[in-house]
């Protein structure tokens, strides 16, 4: 459960819809059975758009989604 907690924390964390357009997004699914996507609004989903525009800075975005990719989640 911790697992599942800290991954839509990040997913959360990068979810949020950018006014601006993103230079830079990846697609993140194919999570293993036991780890599980959510969206903004917290329903969950079968693959998120996670855009470096939406984190602080080009680092918190790799690191996001390096986090998402550790639980088993695949980023394109």
């Amino acid at each position: 459960m911790k697992r599942i907690n800290l991954l839509f924390a990040a997913v959360a964390l990068f979810g949020m819809i950018s006014l601006n357009s993103c230079s830079k997004c990846q697609t993140c699914s194919d999570c293993p059975d036991d780890i599980t996507l959510y969206d903004d609004a917290g329903n969950e989903v079968s693959e998120t758009e996670v855009c470096e525009d939406d984190a602080a800075s080009k680092e918190e975005f790799d690191q996001g989604i390096a986090l998402i990719e550790a639980f088993g989640c695949t980023c394109k």
